[in-house]
């Protein structure tokens, strides 16, 4: 099969937006004397904290068995995998500094421990690309109009 047939069979987007490939979000200024954080893949991000949010619901339900926690552990990893691969490596690291690794089967409550620490941390970094982006829509449109350009 050919590439062209391939990219034919594809859905037409009518609504005139165009995918996210490529697309990172700087949250932060290091000229203020704080980090810039860059968020490498936000559509991941937002994937990954949806998931996130189910998973923090199902480990605060109240009847958790005892054989569901080495799935909604091996579930957290996996997650916490994706986190750092939509982040740049420095956001990351502070993600492994902040909640290191356990390699021991851990309890019920030391689960919904490190999943709410993740939802809050992946859930201010949503907040901040937002207000970044929010806040890039707005200079955009307060910006005079340059000839040639609608």
């Amino acid at each position: 099969m050919k590439v062209r047939e391939v990219a034919s069979r594809r859905p037409a987007q009518d609504d005139g937006t165009t995918p996210m490939q490529g697309f990172a979000v700087i949250v932060g200024k290091a000229a203020d004397g704080g980090c810039a954080f860059r968020i490498e893949d936000p559509a991941r991000l937002f994937r990954v904290w949806a998931l996130l949010q189910g998973t923090a619901n199902e480990l605060n339900s109240a009847a958790l068995p005892p054989e569901g926690i080495p799935r909604l552990q091996r579930q957290l990893q996996v997650i916490r995998g994706e986190v750092e691969r939509a982040v740049s490596p420095s956001v990351a690291a502070e993600l492994q500094r902040i909640m290191p690794s356990q390699d021991a089967a851990p309890s019920a409550g030391a689960l919904r421990i490190e999943c709410a620490v993740l939802v809050s941390w992946a859930g201010s970094l949503v907040m901040q690309m937002l207000s970044t982006l929010v806040s890039r829509a707005n200079d955009r449109m307060q910006a005079p109009a340059t000839p040639g350009r609608q």
